[in-house]
């Protein structure tokens, strides 16, 4: 993915955001956000189907009727997503969407951008660094599928405003990304730091040539045993 996808000019071209997460900055966006996580969460729900078939079996076993029992789970399903929606919601209203940086010429002010709201401007001075993260799991010999790399982002202020790291999306290329924020954050002297982490995909066992049992050596096999005659 190009880099200009992850850092490229703000709506209004009078910022730069670095994009960490799609959306934000609004209630109508959060709110549509939200009922997105909602139904997520339910449908997360029937992966438990099968333990709610148990739960009902036992329940008509013990003497309940089988419609009691399936309003039972059905309730119970429900109350989980509408338990755990108000953490996930709440994670999603505060965690940061986007960086915004302005001027766009040479940026001397930031704000970020959360899920429901845009906060003030700040000095530049505050940013620390931005840290690039990449991890590439390289084929082993022999391996025909492609190397996998993934990009991790972590905006590091003075005061920890963020300070937390953003998966960047499939396909960005660090390399351009690298080279974007420094050209946009050198002149502020922010310093933009890369690890890349590199290990080889551990290569599968073969496969046992009968497919079934496997015996070891014939002589040492029966050393303590009967070893027949004549």
């Amino acid at each position: 993915m190009p880099a200009d996808e992850v850092l490229r000019r703000g709506r209004d071209g009078t910022t730069v955001d670095l994009v960490l997460e799609p959306g934000g900055g609004s209630w109508p966006a959060f709110a549509l956000l939200a009922l997105r996580l909602l139904a997520f969460l339910l449908a997360a729900c029937l992966l438990f189907l099968p333990v709610g078939a148990v739960i009902v079996v036992v329940a008509v076993i013990n003497g309940a009727t089988f419609v009691g029992a399936v309003t039972f789970c059905g309730v119970l399903w429900l109350a989980v997503g509408l338990l755990l929606w108000p953490f996930v919601a709440v994670g999603e209203l505060q965690s940061v969407h986007r960086v915004q940086f302005a001027p766009v010429g040479g940026p001397t002010e930031l704000r970020f951008v959360r899920g429901a709201r845009v906060g003030a401007w700040a000095p530049i001075s505050g940013l620390l660094r931005i840290r690039l993260d990449e991890d590439v799991e390289e084929p082993y010999e022999g391996d025909l599928a492609p190397a996998v790399r993934t990009l991790d982002i972590t905006v590091v202020t003075a005061d920890g405003d963020d300070g937390h790291s953003h998966r960047a999306p499939k396909g960005t290329d660090a390399d351009a990304l690298q080279r974007s924020l420094e050209e946009l954050l050198g002149p502020a002297g922010v310093p933009v730091q890369r690890r890349t982490e590199r290990r080889v995909r551990p290569k599968p066992p073969p496969p046992s040539a009968g497919g079934g049992w496997t015996y070891g050596g014939s002589g040492s096999a029966n050393s303590g045993g009967f070893s027949g005659g004549g």
